[in-house]
């Protein structure tokens, strides 16, 4: 979660320089989907593979609201009273906003809060996880452990043909270029249920079901994926995945930028949950700042873009490198103790 909210403040921030090439195209929100379908699915794999009991409903959704909405209510209300232009338009407005449900609906663009559809993204996979789980996890109990096991496995591939063909079809939609299509749930199915996979993963290897020999070995060689990532992000930041900066795309060269980078969030988080900590990449995202970062990488997103947006008009900041690294520094500095 740290490198994720630490990559949408890079992107944010160098996309109003020169420097609008630097990080990696939509790996922030992509990870922190990849990163929310591994912890929110844990129990239901546990319960799927009859580990456990099925979790308690009401538990959950009381702990997904008291995460999400405080915080985020309260940067609305602040935002709304700083800079007017971002402030919802009227009852319906406000009322869209307040329940994270703006993006389904074309409005005109708010600035300050515009990031803040991948938190819409967010709440909806929070309701439709439950009801996946628990329609996938109904026909596994059927099943011995193993085939519990290939049941899930087949209900979260699922996810890629959905994604695939909403995004297809999103692409010729007449609301293509608004944040309404192109950013509801069946678009990003595939990130949540690529987390998913890697939860289940580690559930039946604790259980014994599977042993993931291979897959072990292969995250704690201790170059092989820092590589594979490399070349991932060098994909996505060529010119496949298309221009820099805030520019329209093609569709071909979104699914570049995305896909490849599901992929890294992917082969990163396995590399966090079933290498050995002795990993230098491991060691890297598990150092106490990396981990600081992660726990308070909910508050730097709420807070990064409103920052930006009133630095941006109250300060006049060198060009060139100096200028990028003074803006991160203010960016961060302001962020982090919000």
């Amino acid at each position: 979660r740290g490198l994720a909210a630490l990559m949408v403040v890079l992107m944010h921030t160098a996309g109003r320089t020169e420097f609008d090439w630097l990080g990696l195209p939509t790996y922030g929100p992509v990870s922190l989907f990849v990163i929310s379908g591994f912890l929110l699915y844990r129990p239901w794999a546990r319960w799927s593979l009859g580990l456990q009991d099925k979790p308690a409903l009401r538990p959950y959704l009381l702990r997904r609201a008291t995460r999400i909405f405080p915080a985020y209510w309260v940067v609305l209300v602040i935002v709304a009273l700083v800079i007017p232009a971002s402030r919802p338009v009227g009852v319906e407005g406000w009322w869209r906003a307040v329940t994270l449900t703006w993006i389904y609906e074309p409005e005109p663009m708010r600035e300050a809060l515009l990031h803040t559809w991948s938190l819409a993204t967010e709440v909806s996979w929070y309701l439709a996880l439950p009801v996946m789980a628990v329609i996938a996890g109904r026909l596994a109990r059927r099943f011995s452990q193993i085939k519990a096991f290939w049941v899930c496995t087949a209900g979260l591939a699922l996810s890629l043909p959905v994604s695939i063909g909403w995004r297809i079809w999103a692409s010729k939609a007449d609301l293509v270029g608004q944040l309404t299509y192109p950013y509801w749930l069946p678009s990003f199915l595939y990130c949540f249920a690529g987390g998913a996979f890697v939860a289940l993963l580690v559930e039946a290897r604790r259980a014994r079901i599977v042993r993931l020999s291979r897959l072990t070995s292969f995250v704690a060689d201790p170059w092989a994926p820092l590589v594979i990532a490399l070349a991932l992000t060098l994909v996505a930041t060529s010119s496949f995945g298309g221009p820099t900066g805030f520019v329209p795309v093609t569709f071909s060269e979104e699914q570049v930028r995305s896909w490849s980078a599901a992929c890294i969030a992917w082969l990163l988080l396995c590399v966090v949950v079933l290498a050995p900590v002795h990993v230098p990449l491991s060691r890297l995202l598990g150092t106490r700042w990396f981990s600081a970062v992660g726990r308070w990488s909910y508050g730097i997103y709420l807070w990064h873009v409103p920052v930006i947006v009133v630095l941006e008009r109250d300060i006049t900041f060198p060009d060139g490198a100096l200028g990028l690294l003074w803006r991160l520094v203010c960016v961060l500095a302001v962020s982090i103790p919000l």
